[in-house]
């Protein structure tokens, strides 16, 4: 909300705003003076950026950026109340898959083209990428290792539980690029890993569901994934719908390399892996 309002706003309220969205977690719990005097304006114009968000005043919006990170754990159970306040069950996949629609509109709505150039420039040009993303979110994360491994070299994706996982932080640089999932409710194993990828110096691109997920502390780039529900369950539809328009943007920005990657697959297969000529 913020960053699509952030031009339109006055300089004082444009301080606020950029404090807000940098360090949420104390907006969460200091008073409109307070805010005021680290922000070097006032009181009055904390509250009137408040009104300028849409909110009655500023504790409305502080409630809202509390909710925002401390929302309690959500749960499967969380997420039948959801679909059961659809509708009935006749025809439930439809709607549910028109809410998916919805969710993949807006996360595609709410990306900064800018931001996207450079994320897409830097997974092009990395000497090496590592993708990070834990429990729920390692499908996701795997997934991405997979499409990018088609489009570039060296691409791995990081597993904790493995005993290399000291070395695959080890070998990160300037050069690397660490792509980071990771969702409400946030893993500390994965702000561990990724504040620890960004002291060795990398580049990183999070992907969360908000620009304020406390993964953003430690990322370069944040694109949010947009859902009506917390759950993991939720974002799939618009989480892999943005992972493959960024493996999409990288095979378009490198056709050569990609199709001499192509051709190493097809003279390497020996039809081992595939059925050629099947018919069903």
């Amino acid at each position: 909300m913020i960053q699509r309002e952030m031009l339109r706003l006055p300089r004082g309220q444009r301080k606020v705003a950029e404090y807000v969205m940098r360090r949420p977690h104390e907006v969460a719990v200091c008073s409109g003076q307070e805010l005021g005097d680290r922000t070097g304006t006032s009181e009055s114009t904390v509250i009137r950026f408040s009104y300028n968000m849409g909110y009655t005043g500023y504790p409305a919006m502080q409630k809202a950026i509390r909710e925002e990170l401390y929302l309690p754990e959500s749960s499967f159970s969380q997420y039948q109340e959801e679909k059961l306040a659809i509708g009935e069950e006749s025809r439930l996949y439809e709607k549910v898959m028109e809410q998916d629609l919805k969710s993949i509109s807006e996360t595609a709505r709410q990306i900064d083209p800018h931001d996207m150039e450079i994320a897409v420039r830097e997974l092009a040009t990395a000497k090496n990428v590592s993708v990070l993303g834990l429990r729920a979110s390692y499908p996701a994360a795997n997934w991405l290792k997979l499409m990018l491994g088609i489009v570039r070299d060296d691409v791995s994706v990081m597993r904790p539980q493995a005993e290399d996982l000291v070395q695959e932080v080890c070998r990160l640089n300037e050069h690397s690029v660490v792509v980071v999932i990771s969702f409400h409710r946030y893993l500390r194993e994965t702000l561990l890993i990724t504040e620890l990828a960004k002291k060795k110096g990398a580049f990183v691109i999070g992907i969360s569901d908000s620009p304020m997920a406390p993964v953003s502390a430690h990322c370069d780039l944040v694109f949010a994934i947009q859902s009506p529900g917390l759950t993991t369950i939720d974002k799939a539809a618009p989480l892999f719908s943005f992972m493959n328009a960024l493996v999409a943007s990288i095979a378009v920005k490198n056709p050569a390399e990609v199709r001499k990657r192509q051709e190493l697959v097809r003279e390497l297969d020996s039809g081992f892996y595939f059925l050629e000529g099947f018919e069903a």
